[in-house]
């Protein structure tokens, strides 16, 4: 390993996915995610990472540092494994409609679960280059489009009016609006009777384990999904 990689390496943390079991699971649930507010610089050149102050530490993703330092990442959702390969340039992960199924998305979903578990602030406003149907990057609107990104990447939107039950699919975006309220979830899951979600409130962080009846969404005045999955 060089002395570039030594330096970046021990001076930030990477995010590419935790696992965490017994005292440190409980323990996460308290952390604090907030955007860092440190400048980065690499070989004396500034360098435009996207960092969280997690617990006082910086982390960064693993892909902004290989696009900034270009070597290799790669992921397989397979076996649930990243590659790092020092010899090989980055190349950006490309979403495709051959490599997308509600599989490869609920572990995406799973690995945000891990970095964002229940009570965590995400890093808002996100702002999307998606172009999704969403734009002020806070609140429910703001983590459902953080987790379809996630899950989708550049894949294009699809809206759909009043979806069938049998329309929705993990990491479906579901907005309702009701006589009280009006809020944006992502589908996690789905039984014949209820989707299990994960949502954000007016407070910035994220919630998992919530559950939506079928029958509660379809009385709904209005009532639709976006998609991601190709026709």
């Amino acid at each position: 390993m060089s002395r570039q990689w030594e330096a970046i390496f021990g001076g930030l943390g990477i995010l590419a996915g935790l696992t965490l079991s017994g005292p440190a699971a409980q323990a996460a649930d308290y952390l604090t995610v907030r955007p860092s507010s440190q400048t980065f610089y690499i070989n004396g050149q500034q360098a435009a990472l996207t960092a969280y102050n997690i617990g006082g530490n910086n982390y960064v993703r693993l892909r902004d540092i290989g696009r900034a330092v270009d070597f290799g990442v790669a992921y397989d959702a397979a076996i649930n494994s990243v590659y790092i390969n020092s010899t090989q340039p980055y190349q950006d992960e490309v979403q495709s409609a051959a490599t997308v199924t509600e599989e490869s998305v609920q572990a995406v979903l799973a690995q945000l679960k891990q970095t964002y578990p229940t009570g965590t602030e995400f890093p808002a406003p996100y702002r999307s280059t998606s172009g999704g149907p969403y734009s002020r990057g806070t609140h429910c609107s703001g983590w459902a489009t953080l987790c379809s990104d996630a899950a989708f990447g550049d894949l294009p939107w699809r809206r759909i009016d009043r979806p069938s039950w049998e329309q929705l699919r993990p990491g479906d975006l579901v907005e309702y609006e009701s006589t009280e309220s009006y809020h944006v979830v992502v589908v996690v899951d789905k039984t014949d009777e209820y989707i299990k979600i994960t949502e954000s409130g007016t407070n910035n962080h994220a919630r998992w384990g919530g559950q939506y009846f079928r029958w509660w969404l379809e009385q709904q005045p209005h009532y639709i999904s976006y998609t991601r999955y190709p026709q």
